[in-house]
């Protein structure tokens, strides 16, 4: 029998396939279908370089597109929990995705440009990585606007939570995006399902 021209070829293959077995809390839209991990990092990248254009950055667009790509990677073993999962679930995430990171780093020997790049945006310690966060957190607003609010009705999230979380994940955001974030943050609340009538 022959050999693999490249066995990391083939294990990436069967990772972006196991990715895009991932569930997240948001659906495709007019759809039952849950939107998956690889279909939402496709979304991240497209809005990241659309960004990128449209706000005429300095940031380097090549690793814009790679952080977007991967920086879900550590949810092919570690799973995705949603954003409004309690303290106890967060930090559990962060232990998980730990461990998967390592489990990562030592499969894809071969690919250090892709694991140090993972280690890197975990840390957010560059201008890219956390512009991606941001445009991560942007992504999942819009889709869930042009849904309905579904993934949010699902899991009864209040007005005043609601407020809470992005509210403080605006206050944290890459400083190259954050009107944009803040104008789409001030149209959801007048669109969120259970924002007050009065």
């Amino acid at each position: 029998m022959t050999k693999k021209p490249d066995n990391t070829m083939f294990h990436l293959q069967k990772l972006v396939s196991d990715l895009a077995s991932v569930d997240r809390n948001h659906h495709r839209l007019e759809s039952e279908v849950a939107e998956n991990d690889v279909e939402h990092s496709y979304s991240v990248a497209l809005l990241c370089w659309y960004l990128h254009e449209k706000l005429n950055l300095k940031l380097d667009l090549g690793k814009l597109m790679k952080y977007a790509l991967i920086h879900d990677f550590v949810e092919v073993y570690a799973g995705d929990v949603n954003a409004y999962a309690s303290k106890q679930e967060r930090k559990q995430k962060v232990e998980n995705e730990a461990i998967a990171l390592e489990r990562l780093t030592n499969e894809l020997e071969l690919f250090t440009g892709m694991t140090t790049l993972l280690k890197s945006y975990e840390e957010k310690g560059d201008e890219e990585s956390k512009f991606v966060w941001t445009v991560d957190k942007m992504q999942a607003l819009i889709l869930a606007d042009m849904d309905g609010w579904r993934p949010y009705k699902k899991l009864d999230i209040s007005y005043d939570s609601f407020l809470k979380k992005h509210s403080w994940q605006l206050s944290i955001c890459s400083s190259h995006c954050r009107e944009i974030f803040s104008e789409l943050f001030e149209y959801c609340k007048t669109t969120f399902y259970a924002r007050p009538t009065n």
